[in-house]
Formats: C-alpha cells, structure tokens, sequence
C-alpha cells in the first residue's frame, strides 16, 4: 500500500471494511444457520462456507491495509488534523475488526475438525445426550457476540459526539471572548469619535467667532489704508483657511 504525505487514505479503507465486515457477517450467519440444519455434504452448506471463507480471505486483506494506514498517521497525527484520541480510536477499530475476523475463522476451523466418535461400548446414553445439552448453539453465541460488538460502536459513536461537543463548547467560550472584546473596543472608538467630535465643533465655534472679529477689524484696515475692501476680504479669508488647517491638524493629533 502506498499513501502520498499529505492525504489520509483511513477513510476509504474504514469504509471498504465496514462494507465488507457487515457482508461477512451476514455470510457467516447464513452459514451457522446452514450447519444447523444441514449434513456437512450438504450443496448448500458447501456453497456457503465457500462464501464466508473467501470473504474472510478478503477482509483479512482489507484490514492490513487499514492497519498501514493508521500506522501512516501515528507517527504525526497533527500534521492530518488529528490528535492522539483519534489514532486510538482507528486502533481499537482496527482490532475489534481483526478480533472478528479471527472469532469467525475459529468457529469454521472448529467446525471442520473430525468429531471423535464415541466408544461402542462403555458410557451412558444419557451422557451423550448431556454434551449435547451443554454445547452451545453457534448461531446463538454468535447472535451475543454481534450484539456485544454493536454495544462497543454505540459506545465508541457515544464518544465521538461528547468529544465533539467539547470541541463546540470551548469554540463558543472563545468565540464569547472575541466578542466581549470587540465590544469594549467599539465603545472605546465610541467614546473617540465623541471627544474628537466635541473638540472639532468647539474649534469651528471659536473659528467662527474669530471670522466675525477679524472682519470688522479687515474693514477698518482697509478703509485707513486705502485698500480694496474686496482684496482685504482675500488676505482675511486665506489666513482663516490656513489657521483653519492649523486647527484640524492639533485636533487629529490629540
């Protein structure tokens, strides 16, 4: 198997092995209920254990491939955007699908081995009818097993989603900080604009004031002088402007 450095090829494999771990374990329940009922030379039984073994066969390699894969990310799982709990996590995936597989290929050995026959004399009859008793239904412990099996994946899925509210919840008190702190920084450009605006309208008040002094004063310069009334109006009005500059140039400062 090869994987390039910056892609995680887990999900495909968790998915082409959860795919093929649920038609293996419909195979291998087809095939207990076949053994069940079935001679061992039954067609059908032949047929079925035939399925399961090649399925095994193939999970089997689906899962080595899903075994490299999380052995990929374990040496730096950060640098996929993971962190240790998730590599556990594939882990025990990893093993509870090889632990099945294993348990289903037991079961079939077991079931291939040669029963020893029973001595035609000595014994009771009663004491084969007790083994018979005493031995546990495949399909039945089967049937446990699978329901043990979907007790630990609720049980892995009820971990994921508290880890994900985890997650949601110290997003939410970061996202409240942010907040809190933008606030205070508009009400601090509140109060800005709200001194910068008193100070402006404070120097257009005491500009104006100064426009109506200097007008008279311009016109009694120019009627002693002897000079246009409209050309002192220009020497007034350009060093009112340049005064005016003066101001909003202090004002921004401050």
């Amino acid at each position: 198997m090869s994987s390039t450095n910056d892609t995680d090829p887990y999900h495909q494999f968790q998915s082409e092995v959860q795919s093929l771990l649920a038609q293996t374990r419909t195979s291998f329940t087809n095939y207990l209920r076949l053994r069940s009922l079935s001679h061992a030379a039954a067609p059908e039984l032949v047929s079925a254990r035939q399925e399961l073994s090649h399925n095994l066969s193939s999970l089997a390699d689906d899962i080595a491939d899903l075994t490299a894969a999380v052995k990929a990310v374990e040496g730096d799982p950060y640098k996929y955007g993971l962190d240790v709990s998730d590599v556990a996590a594939r882990r025990r995936f990893v093993e509870e699908a090889l632990g099945d597989v294993e348990d289903m290929k037991e079961e079939m050995e077991n079931a291939e081995a040669p029963t020893p026959t029973h001595p035609q004399y000595g014994g009771f009859v009663g004491d084969e009818d007790e083994d018979d008793d005493e031995r546990e239904d495949p399909l039945a412990a089967y049937e446990r097993e699978q329901q043990v099996q979907m007790m630990r994946d609720q049980d892995l899925q009820l971990e994921g989603v508290y880890r994900s509210v985890g997650n949601l919840r110290a997003q939410a008190d970061t996202m409240g900080r942010e907040l809190g702190e933008q606030a205070e920084l508009v009400d601090a450009l509140d109060r800005d604009v709200d001194r910068v605006q008193g100070k402006l309208g404070k120097g257009l008040k005491d500009l104006n004031a100064f426009i109506r002094k200097n007008e008279g004063e311009a016109f009694a310069y120019a009627v002693l002088t002897g000079l246009r009334v409209d050309t002192a109006s220009n020497w007034c009005i350009g060093l009112l402007i340049l005064v005016l500059c003066i101001l909003l140039f202090f004002l921004f400062i401050l």
